[in-house]
């Protein structure tokens, strides 16, 4: 029988929307080979109403040993109003199925709602973990890389440059008025008094040369940002300081975009892109969960920006 004894933690939560109802469905999330599910219950006395927050669990079935145990500690904001105090628990294939983590008087809980719904959120530690090996799981595939629309290292790219920039392993071919005239920081390197204006060859260092050769074919006309790539196409923009191609990536991500406002709106305060800031603040709503849309650092949002949050959110009160 396996014993792993090795720390490990997870987040599980989930919006409550408007009334507590224990009807809402809750999807599961998988965890060291167990699904888990918070649920809700309400428990009635003659006296007073009391919400029950509960974690279900179930083996997954590609985990192969019936005997199976584990030592929990769970943590929550909501146990500062909590009846039950204790955050220990131990489970295992022969428990019950259903742990329960908080019993909270109903008027108490809300002083936990925002705009009406409740966030329950719940820290995870697995102490200890017996009787079973998890599959290993398999490195996350990253976007596959676009086709390239253009050839910078082909013999008419040659023909026509006066420069070649080296990025990582890769080599691009290109004119250097060309590349200048839409990006500032080329235009000082290529332009000004720098010893790189008179090599035939430059090292750009830390840049990653699929990044690069996106930027070049947007520059040279061809249109390639998705949603794989806008991020990064955004930050080499902002280091290059080429203000159209920053232009062109704010319209995709306004237009075209199928990312949410957690992936938008750190990117228009990020990067200072006016329109999509004014759009991400139109498209907020009641519903908006905005613990989703701030970063984990404050310092990365200024005064101004958390006082437009601010604002907003209190607007739906």
């Amino acid at each position: 029988m396996t014993e792993n004894i090795e720390e490990k933690k997870f987040v599980i939560k989930h919006v409550f929307e408007g009334v507590l109802n224990p009807e809402q469905e809750v999807v599961e999330e998988k965890h060291f080979g167990i699904f888990w599910k918070l649920r809700h219950s309400l428990k009635v006395s003659r006296n007073e109403v009391s919400d029950y927050f509960q974690l279900e669990f179930r083996k997954a079935e590609d985990v192969v040993e019936s005997e199976w145990s584990m030592e929990i500690e769970v943590d929550s904001n909501l146990y500062r109003d909590s009846i039950i105090k204790n955050k220990t628990h131990s489970i295992s294939g022969t428990s019950e199925k259903v742990i329960d983590l908080v019993l909270i008087d109903y008027f108490d809980l809300e002083d936990y709602r925002f705009n009406g719904n409740l966030e329950a959120e719940f820290h995870v530690t697995i102490k200890k973990m017996t009787g079973f090996e998890i599959p290993k799981q398999l490195p996350k595939q990253l976007p596959k890389q676009l086709p390239k629309l253009r050839n910078f290292d082909d013999d008419v790219a040659k023909k026509f440059s006066d420069v070649c920039l080296l990025a990582g392993n890769q080599k691009f071919y290109v004119s250097k008025l060309f590349v200048a005239s839409h990006s500032v920081y080329f235009e000082s390197l290529f332009l000004g008094n720098f010893s790189e204006s008179q090599k035939s060859e430059i090292e750009l260092k830390d840049i990653d040369p699929s990044d690069l050769q996106n930027f070049l074919e947007l520059i040279n006309g061809e249109t390639f940002v998705n949603d794989d790539t806008v991020s990064e196409v955004l930050k080499l923009s902002d280091f290059f300081d080429a203000k159209f191609v920053v232009r062109r990536c704010e319209g995709f991500l306004m237009n075209h975009s199928e990312k949410t406002l957690k992936f938008k709106f750190p990117l228009a305060i990020k990067y200072k892109l006016a329109e999509l800031k004014k759009k991400c603040f139109s498209e907020m709503t009641e519903t908006t969960n905005f613990k989703d849309i701030v970063p984990e650092d404050s310092t990365d949002f200024d005064t101004e920006v958390w006082k437009e949050i601010f604002l907003k959110a209190i607007s739906f009160l």
